[in-house]
């Protein structure tokens, strides 16, 4: 997984830095291009757009297809550099503030957002060569699906961005409740069943101010996504943003997450 959001221009978010040779994700491709995938996180436009106050700003003009041409120019660079078989998390967490691409509190913006997103789909498929796989992942919490789902025909995958924190209280809850919260997981699993679609844990993970070394998460992840029919998932083990890392200041959710997927 990379993440090639937060280009300054659209220059920069055409041709990513994730292609260039000297950070070694081509070649890993490149290595056994069968069973070998990147998922790449890609914002709808670049930080020259941003307007969190009024996403109106950029959103009309991308619903218009303005920036279809930018899109397949960003396809047909990922194609060259052998990375046609990505996944790709276009404009994910749109429904958190904090992001660039962010949809909006309108219903009018947020339909512009989808068809945004519509739009740069159709252009990144425009692509010689591309077989991307395209996943729409909102973050946990405020999720307006009538107005923000881009439709089936533009989603391959219908991702989450799931950590051990409520959406709804300051508590520590179990799995359980968590997962069955307003808009968390379980809800849109429900939505991804609906529609068809495979789901995906793109992000997931201990919030460090949450519930800790928290192994009832990680296993409740773990039987979610056996039990589930899941494209893929990905603990963020980052160490930052507040999120604590496997190993040995998490004894517990280290074994958790070893007895459900293993030491990968």
């Amino acid at each position: 997984m990379a993440y090639i959001n937060g280009a300054p221009s659209w220059a920069q978010w055409e041709d990513p830095w994730v292609i260039a040779p000297q950070y070694g994700y081509a070649q890993w491709v490149a290595e056994s291009p069968q069973s070998r995938q990147l998922v790449l996180q890609v914002d709808l436009i670049p930080n020259s757009l941003e307007n969190t106050n009024n996403p109106l700003s950029w959103e009309q003009s991308c619903a218009a297809g303005d920036f279809n041409s930018y899109a397949t120019t960003l396809g047909n660079n990922l194609v060259a550099a052998g990375l046609q078989n990505s996944v790709i998390r276009l404009g994910p967490e749109m429904n958190g503030s904090w992001e660039a691409d962010y949809m909006g509190s309108t219903a009018q913006e947020q339909s512009l957002w989808a068809t945004c997103f519509d739009n740069e789909v159709n252009g990144l498929r425009q692509a010689a060569g591309a077989n991307f796989l395209i996943d729409w992942n909102p973050n946990a919490c405020d999720i307006p699906f009538s107005t923000i789902y881009p439709g089936n025909a533009y989603v391959d995958i219908i991702g989450i961005d799931a950590y051990d924190a409520s959406c709804v209280s300051s508590s520590t809850v179990t799995f359980s409740q968590l997962a069955n919260e307003p808009d968390g997981l379980a809800s849109v699993e429900a939505f991804a069943v609906s529609h068809g679609k495979p789901m995906s844990l793109p992000e997931w993970g201990l919030f460090a101010s949450a519930g800790g070394d928290n192994p009832g998460y990680i296993s409740g992840i773990g039987s979610m996504v056996a039990n589930g029919n899941f494209s893929f998932e990905a603990f963020f083990d980052a160490g930052s943003q507040n999120t604590l890392e496997l190993g040995s200041g998490t004894p517990l959710s280290t074994a958790a997450f070893q007895q459900s997927f293993g030491n990968s």
